[in-house]
């Protein structure tokens, strides 16, 4: 279910991408697991912040995948 990557900039460490070419392995993998989030997390929300976190969210993963291209380690 996760595959690791060598970091490029640092061969101390490694990344876990997510496995692109099967998105749906952690709905079968971890169905208990997504059911928890669901109930806990989303279930909590308005539609609006649902939207509100996946917003935020986004926002969040550009910038991580932005700091892994350009090797920017300072916000560590």
């Amino acid at each position: 279910m996760v595959e690791r990557e060598e970091c490029e900039t640092d061969r101390r460490s490694g990344h876990l991408p997510p496995r692109s070419h099967r998105p749906s392995s952690h709905r079968t993998g971890c169905p208990d697991h997504v059911d928890a989030v669901r109930t806990l997390v989303f279930e909590a929300l308005s539609s609006e912040q649902v939207t509100q976190q996946a917003d935020l969210t986004g926002h969040l993963i550009s910038h991580l995948s932005d700091n892994r291209r350009t090797g920017d380690t300072a916000h560590r």
